[in-house]
């Protein structure tokens, strides 16, 4: 079977992190089925139209580079740009690679209108993965009813929806999106993600993973938890890995004398957090709205506890033997969980933890569920 990804989200040099999880999905599939990914960007290093092949290990990603143009119209333009470029990329497809028998979009819009369009035009069915947090109660200002009706269009014409969680399904759902469903989480790399040794000086430590976009990772009320904590006990330390500075909270930690208690190291490669991952004794995470983080799953699959909150599908992952759930926004609960964890991460059983991963989120189960979603359309 020959398969042509389309994402609206992908990793730029800019942002290397962006949509790797659907990369990760497109790789957990692609010993099964003939993979190509196809992107279309605006590069203001471009000179003309130029095309780069990235080669991963089992497909290959095309990137179609275009100069923007910054003339009168420039955003209907360019979109239009955009537009005919995805349908040159594919006859660029056809020519070099294959035909494509199924078209799987990853994240509804901006490029699903691609796909949708392809279905129309050539009879191409797609199926759609979602990771999108805009369907959560918490982010229905965004829903504006252009973008409403846009998701509904394209979701709605989707041979198979993959929503990464039960509860992105339902919310789904309540806007109308009839189409069939089958959950279909992220996946996580069990080769590269494993039990590490932890690390011995002295201190338990706390391991945090984000963008620390504050409204969605509520990191200032992590702080806030960490600066009480620090007033009580001084045998941890939180180690954060983060895509971008915000000086405002390097400013608190400051201001609040806690540099011995959090540890700022920037962005890492994949390689690098495996590291952090292993030095670790528990993962904490205090969000507002999620969908389903690959942070919990790469934790799980290093045999680390979480202290998490109770947002999108993250209920359906952790128990009370993987970690402790609190209501979000809460840091009274937060600052009791995290002060019980640093005294009781050890009683966790590291073994089954990974074991959970391994069994629910590995590359080989997850790719076999999205090779039997591709089955019931091509069949």
């Amino acid at each position: 079977m020959n398969v042509l990804h389309l994402l609206s989200w992908y990793p730029t040099p800019d942002n290397p992190m962006n949509g790797n999880f659907c990369l990760k999905q497109i790789a957990s599939v692609s010993d099964r089925v003939d993979s190509v990914a196809l992107t279309v960007v605006l590069d203001e290093k471009a000179t003309a139209k130029e095309v780069e092949v990235i080669d991963h290990p089992n497909f290959n990603h095309i990137y179609v580079h275009l100069r923007p143009y910054h003339g009168p119209f420039s955003r209907f333009v360019n979109k239009f740009r955009i537009f005919n470029n995805y349908n040159w990329g594919l006859k660029y497809v056809k020519k070099h690679f294959f035909v494509p028998d199924l078209v799987h979009q990853h994240v509804t819009l901006p490029v699903g209108r691609i796909a949708h369009y392809w279905k129309k035009r050539h009879g191409i069915p797609y199926v759609l993965t979602e990771h999108w947090t805009i369907y959560q109660p918490q982010n229905r200002a965004m829903m504006t009813p252009k973008v409403q009706k846009a998701i509904r269009e394209i979701a709605n014409k989707a041979s198979r929806i993959l929503p990464v969680s039960h509860d992105l399904q339902k919310n789904m759902q309540r806007y109308g999106i009839t189409a069939p469903f089958k959950v279909i989480p992220n996946v996580v790399d069990t080769d590269i993600f494993v039990q590490g040794e932890g690390v011995c000086d002295g201190r338990k430590h706390i391991l945090h993973i984000s963008t620390l976009r504050d409204e969605a990772k509520n990191f200032s009320g992590i702080l806030r938890v960490i600066q009480r904590l620090a007033a009580m006990r001084n045998d941890f330390v939180l180690d954060v890995v983060h895509d971008y500075r915000k000086p405002e909270f390097e400013r608190f930690v400051h201001d609040n004398h806690l540099e011995e208690f959090v540890v700022f190291h920037g962005p890492k490669t994949e390689k690098e957090i495996t590291r952090f991952y292993a030095r670790a004794d528990f993962f904490l995470l205090f969000s507002n709205f999620e969908n389903l983080p690959c942070v919990l799953i790469e934790s799980f699959a290093c045999g680390l506890p979480v202290v998490t909150t109770n947002v999108g599908g993250i209920c359906e992952i952790v128990d009370e033997s993987r970690g402790r759930i609190v209501v979000a926004g809460d840091e009274d609960a937060l600052y009791q969980s995290v002060d019980y964890m640093l005294d009781h991460f050890q009683d966790y059983d590291s073994a089954a933890i990974r074991q959970y991963a391994v069994e629910h989120f590995s590359k080989k189960v997850v790719g076999d569920l999205i090779w039997e979603a591709y089955l019931t359309v091509k069949n």
